[in-house]
């Protein structure tokens, strides 16, 4: 009887995860490999994205050279800092005779650090070399005289002939949601996904979603990293819902903008349709503290 048990727990199938590196900086990139094992006529079905708001894990792109058999290879991103773990991902399964499990891998712990450097005489800045003395002779004083001379003759002649200027009205700032709300609506029109432009598309996207939240928000979006960004939302209380949509329109556009990865026609509207929701969901999140004040 026990040697049955035994037979039938070394033929359970496995999953196991492991990590290219373990020590990283935020949003520093890495691969990390699941390997699954199992009987004769096994089948896994591993998921195209997994992690949590720490560990962006995403189906690595078929390479010249795949994994071995049993292997599933994801890219992955650290988005927070500190003593991060890598949650355990579930792989289902199912059996030659029919039966269906799940077989899950075990947690991996990261440390990730800040990319600025340890040692704060590296974080200031150089110091800047003293005055250089400079030569003065007499040409500099003479040219100094005849462009002083031209000058008063230029500003004599002006007010002679000065007219009263027409008062034009300062023209009223655009509010940031109503100027990103056009800025899409004009994107959409644009016919970039029409022509399976989509590398500019995510690059104009991107820019109108990260400038309605610097706006907005009043910090330097457009100057974050995608980690940065997400980290910062989700720390915000009137962005921190809307984290996940912008992390996931973020790596789409860093995807199509760096990797040059192929876009799909109805992802591309849809992370449209989420950068709309972006800014009216912000918007009825402050406009009633903005009716208080």
């Amino acid at each position: 009887m026990t040697a049955l048990v035994l037979l039938a727990l070394l033929a359970a199938p496995t999953a196991r995860a492991s990590a290219s590196k373990t020590s990283l900086t935020v949003g520093e990139a890495f691969v990390v490999e699941v390997t699954v094992a199992g009987p004769a006529g096994a089948t896994f079905e591993l998921p195209k994205e997994a992690g949590n708001e720490s560990v962006e894990l995403r189906e690595a792109p078929a390479a010249a050279s795949p994994p071995p058999p049993g292997v599933h290879r994801y890219d992955a991103m650290a988005l927070a800092l500190g003593d991060v773990e890598l949650p355990a991902i579930d792989v289902p399964f199912r059996l030659a005779d029919g039966t269906t499990g799940k077989a899950t891998t075990e947690p991996i712990r990261l440390r990730v650090e800040s990319v600025l450097p340890k040692d704060p005489k590296q974080q200031k800045l150089a110091d800047i070399r003293g005055p250089v003395p400079l030569a003065i002779g007499t040409p500099f004083w003479v040219a100094v005289t005849i462009a002083s001379l031209l000058i008063a003759g230029a500003v004599a002649w002006w007010l002679r002939r000065r007219r009263p200027a027409p008062v034009v009205a300062a023209a009223a700032e655009v509010a940031p949601d109503v100027e990103a709300l056009a800025a899409l609506d004009r994107l959409a029109g644009a016919g970039m996904v029409e022509r399976a432009d989509y590398r500019a598309y995510y690059i104009a996207l991107a820019e109108i979603a990260k400038r309605y939240l610097e706006r907005r928000l009043g910090a330097p979006v457009l100057e974050m990293t995608s980690a940065e960004m997400a980290s910062f939302l989700r720390d915000h209380p009137a962005a921190s819902s809307f984290a996940t949509s912008v992390r996931d329109l973020a790596g789409a556009a860093d995807r199509v903008k760096f990797a040059r990865g192929a876009g799909l026609e109805d992802e591309a509207r849809r992370h449209l349709e989420s950068a709309r929701a972006l800014v009216r969901g912000i918007e009825d999140r402050l406009r009633p503290k903005e009716q208080v004040a």
